[in-house]
């Protein structure tokens, strides 16, 4: 007998409510009492994708889908649910679908509630054609619920009713159109917002300027948007995460106090000079101070061009660097590792070169030009003190046993006098290297470099 023999019934509702919807569903198979018990998840999401099936016609699935959900929402017995998604693309074809799982939410005291009506096929790489039409009207009965989170993609609203929404504290909105206007209105009725997100949307105006009183506002995510504008302004005194991914404006952010996450990507861009660099280094002076850092491959880049630089050092002590580990990046990488002089955590995460954009560097003339990149690891090379001092743990994701990859590696476990943990996960995927099996090979002779590092390193190969 296991120990969840004992457990009432009522604690196994609870244990499954704390788990994603598929997990949820997958104890079913556990024991012939756990069947039914995921059928009383207070977190249900219903996600048409789920029920995609390449041999099936796609009415078909679709069919099966609304079946699916109607016999869930008539069955249902709990009297209230925590947290309801719906994922349903072409809404207005079966509108009381939607109609009905809202409804049945409502009724249900839901507190977080998330509608998708977005296309799978629509490409999330492309910001020049993101305006899609949006088929479905949030209902009126929607904006006198006491909701803590809302999440709308490719659905429309009526800001002028979310001064309804007196504790919401979430939004998140993806696949609308987004006027400046609007995101003033909704800012100032959401009194108690603390995360605010735009994915995707489009027709900001040229000057993005967003001013609104005492803002609780305390996360700020920007992805991939298109915003026609060459600068961002926004006044949020709590913020204490920034997010941001698209195209690359001139940023002034109105806080007090520093940051404790700032992620940056502007991957979509393809120029890179020194004025570019100069704005980046002005970039960061604006959201320093902050605790932790992510820059992308363009970032690596273009950075070291410039003459002007960051300001003043950076007091961060975590960095996660998004890269692909070229040539082109690799001044950048010392960039960073010479201006965060207190940096603990280092995180290398190694993406695929397919989405790489790499910068043409015709005029590029780097602070350390005379080295060659494949040389900068272990020829003429720099200490850094941030290396040799504070840097304690290091984890490296998507290793694929490149130059460039080992170089650095070894250059770290030679002066990280202070290293105490360091995490390598080998990449699942062959390329023109080698395989998985090659590239765990490889990443295991770095225990034999190990020993003449710290003498408290550990080291994990995944």
């Amino acid at each position: 007998m296991d120990r969840f023999s004992v457990l009432p019934e009522s604690h196994l509702f609870t244990i499954v409510s704390f788990l994603p919807f598929k997990e949820a569903a997958r104890t079913s198979v556990l024991s012939k009492r756990w069947r039914h018990v995921w059928r009383s998840s207070k977190n249900i999401e219903f996600d048409e994708r789920c029920f995609a099936n390449v041999d099936a016609d796609r009415a078909v699935q679709r069919q099966v889908f609304i079946d699916f959900v109607r016999q869930w929402v008539q069955n249902y017995q709990e009297p209230t649910v925590d947290r309801l998604s719906l994922k349903f693309s072409l809404p207005q074809n079966n509108p009381r679908v939607v109609e009905n799982c809202i409804a049945f939410a409502l009724a249900r005291h839901v507190k977080h509630l998330a509608l998708d009506f977005s296309d799978p096929t629509w490409d999330v790489h492309d910001l020049d054609d993101i305006a899609h039409p949006t088929p479905f009207d949030l209902p009126l009965s929607v904006y006198n619920h006491p909701l803590e989170s809302l999440t709308l993609s490719s659905c429309n609203f009526n800001v002028s009713e979310f001064k309804n929404f007196g504790v919401l504290k979430e939004i998140s909105l993806c696949w609308v159109e987004m006027k400046e206007s609007t995101t003033k209105a909704l800012l100032a009725d959401c009194g108690c917002l603390e995360s605010f997100s735009l994915r995707h949307c489009w027709d900001m105006d040229n000057f993005f300027c967003v001013r609104v009183g005492e803002l609780m506002l305390k996360t700020l995510v920007v992805y991939k948007c298109r915003f026609i504008c060459s600068y961002f302004e926004f006044e949020a005194p709590n913020l204490r995460c920034l997010r941001y991914s698209g195209t690359l404006p001139k940023f002034c952010l109105l806080r007090n106090g520093g940051l404790d996450e700032v992620d940056l990507d502007f991957g979509h861009e393809t120029d890179g000079n020194e004025s570019v660099s100069d704005l980046l280094g002005q970039l960061i002076d604006e959201v320093n101070p902050m605790r932790a850092l992510t820059v992308c491959t363009y970032m690596l880049q273009v950075l070291p061009m410039g003459e002007e630089g960051i300001g003043s050092p950076l007091g961060i002590t975590q960095l996660t660097l998004k890269t692909t580990m070229h040539d082109y990046e690799q001044h950048g990488i010392q960039y960073f590792l010479k201006n965060c002089p207190q940096l603990e955590t280092l995180k290398i995460e190694i993406g695929s070169h397919a989405r790489t954009r790499i910068i043409n560097y015709t005029e590029y003339e780097a602070p350390c030009a005379e080295v060659k990149p494949e040389h900068m690891w272990n020829q003429n090379t720099i200490i850094f003190s941030c290396v040799t001092q504070t840097l304690r743990e290091v984890e490296m994701k998507g290793f694929r046993a490149s130059p460039n990859e080992i170089g650095l590696m070894s250059y770290l476990l030679c002066y990280g006098r202070v290293m105490e943990k360091l995490t390598i996960t080998v990449s699942s995927q062959a390329s023109g290297r080698g395989n998985p099996q090659l590239y765990r090979m490889v990443a295991e002779k770095t225990r034999d470099l190990a020993r003449t590092a710290a003498p408290n390193l550990q080291i994990m190969i995944i």
